[in-house]
């Protein structure tokens, strides 16, 4: 009962994230429209919008990512993996959840020190419009942390599951 609870507040932060991360694509769309059309027909772009699709991209990547893990629904090449049996088709999945924890916890333990010391120095980035570093660095440990939790959901959920093997003959 309180795992399916766990379980349904971690899905919902997920697909809250997602959802932030489509209104920041929207949004930066927005922006970018609006640079262009007053690059080009006024001669004058929005200052700072250099500054603020790179926190942007930061925040769409790591906010959307852990949801686009959750339902699957990464890019996935599957010229090898259609013609590799079951069993080696498990091994490729426990070798990149192995993968994915790994760099995703190192990019959380540094990002982290590199987020709190962003924060405590107060750095900012840019020249026109002066941004905040720290949101985009805590955003990026966020979202590591949710894809390393996500990747060992998904390599507790391979290990539990039995390869069906398949005779040749059986059609």
């Amino acid at each position: 009962m309180i795992s399916k609870k766990i379980n349904n507040l971690y899905v919902h932060l997920l697909i809250t994230l997602n959802h932030i991360s489509v209104v920041i694509i929207f949004l930066t769309a927005v922006w970018i429209f609006g640079d262009v059309i007053g690059r080009y027909f006024f001669n004058q772009p929005i200052p700072g919008t250099t500054e603020l699709i790179k926190t942007a991209i930061i925040a769409i990547v790591f906010l959307g990512f852990p949801y686009a893990l959750y339902k699957k629904a990464h890019i996935r090449t599957t010229v090898l993996t259609h013609r590799l049996s079951p069993e080696y088709n498990k091994w490729l999945e426990i070798i990149s959840s192995i993968i994915g924890i790994t760099i995703f916890s190192l990019v959380c333990i540094y990002g982290w020190k590199a987020a709190v010391k962003a924060w405590a120095v107060n750095e900012f980035e840019g020249v026109q419009l002066r941004v905040p570093t720290y949101p985009s660095r805590f955003i990026m440990v966020l979202g590591s942390f949710l894809l390393v939790v996500q990747y060992l959901i998904n390599l507790v959920k391979i290990l539990s599951t039995k390869i069906v093997k398949v005779n040749k003959g059986d059609n």
